[in-house]
């Protein structure tokens, strides 16, 4: 019978550590010789003691973990029960070492450009020397959930001190970037800009850094002060874009204010969008629909005549015409419009 070989360089993969069970005891030749194997559903049953010893080492360092995260204490707490399968933990190792194996077997080995030596999916390829491989983003939203911004900086700096220069986590300046935008997402805009202005602090030679920073300084002029406010805030950063990025900015920065419930805001950002980018049929066709949005006595007029811009600029846009036709408009005016006459 084909035996399968589950030893690879930190053992054979994502697990979340041992899966076999392991009497201990003397390792002299003679113990070794009497050593038996319990409870092994995963790993063969007649694996040797250094095969077995192999893996669980390379679980322990591809984890950051030692053996007690997967075995139970004996009772007495004197040594671990290796054969017990009290621990979730344990469970959860047996279910990746298995998927681990078919990502190997059934799926890369399968693939016609296959290196020399193959490419092999390890435990250490996910956890980087962590027990628990999330990405840094969602590590810092999991604390910001719990305890707000000072819980969240807390937790970065921690992790930064501990493991910066491994390859545990991402400490550039995109994943504080991506919590920053996560917040004002959710209409905690004086977080995100702390978390800005943060990333700048982490990352002082980052271009990105400071060009995500300085479009949350933008979005919180026009949510704190008002549209005025916001658009200087504007013209004084925007010179760190490129051209093409200022529509999209501006766009993104509107599109937030909007779903924090900042209608007015947002339709001075929209607005400003205009103004800055008149050729931009998509920046009108967003002004309409802040306008159709706010729903106030001269909104719908104001819509109109934005869709009418938008459809002038692009007669392609279909969503514009359909919006126009909501609004009651005629098709002659429509038509009209997308032969850019007035």
């Amino acid at each position: 019978m084909k035996r399968t070989n589950w030893i690879t360089p930190y053992g054979l993969l994502a697990a979340l550590v041992l899966a076999g069970g392991l009497v201990a005891g003397s390792h002299s030749a003679a113990a070794q010789e009497a050593e038996k194997f319990q409870n092994l559903k995963v790993l063969p049953k007649d694996i040797s003691h250094e095969e077995l010893r192999a893996i669980m080492g390379g679980f322990t360092r591809a984890l950051g973990v030692r053996c007690g995260a997967c075995h139970a204490q004996k009772a007495g707490g004197q040594g671990l029960d290796f054969p017990s399968d009290e621990k979730d933990e344990k469970k959860t190792a047996r279910v990746m070492m298995q998927m681990t194996h078919d990502i190997n077997e059934k799926f890369i080995s399968t693939l016609e450009d296959h290196s020399n030596p193959p490419i092999q999916v390890q435990c250490v390829t996910c956890h980087h020397g962590i027990s628990h491989p999330r990405p840094l983003t969602d590590v810092l939203k999991i604390a910001y959930a719990r305890g707000g911004i000072d819980s969240t900086r807390a937790r970065y700096s921690a992790l930064r001190d501990r493991y910066y220069g491994s390859a545990a986590y991402d400490f550039g300046e995109v994943p504080l970037a991506e919590v920053g935008q996560a917040l004002a997402d959710s209409g905690h805009f004086e977080d995100a800009q702390n978390i800005m202005k943060y990333n700048v602090e982490m990352n002082p030679k980052s271009a990105f850094a400071q060009r995500q920073a300085a479009a949350t300084d933008a979005m919180m002029a026009y949510y704190a002060q008002g549209g005025d406010s916001g658009a200087a805030v504007f013209q004084r950063v925007k010179g760190q874009f490129q051209p093409r990025d200022q529509e999209a900015l501006l766009a993104g920065l509107a599109g937030r204010l909007t779903k924090a419930g900042k209608t007015d805001a947002a339709i001075a950002a929209y607005k400003l969008n205009t103004t800055e980018h008149p050729q931009s049929g998509d920046a009108f066709y967003d002004l309409g629909g802040a306008y159709v949005k706010r729903g106030g006595k001269d909104d719908k007029k104001l819509a109109i005549d934005a869709y009418l811009t938008t459809v002038s600029l692009d007669s392609t846009n279909t969503d514009a015409v359909k919006q126009l036709e909501s609004l009651k408009v005629s098709k002659s005016k429509i038509e009209k419009a997308q032969k850019g006459k007035k």
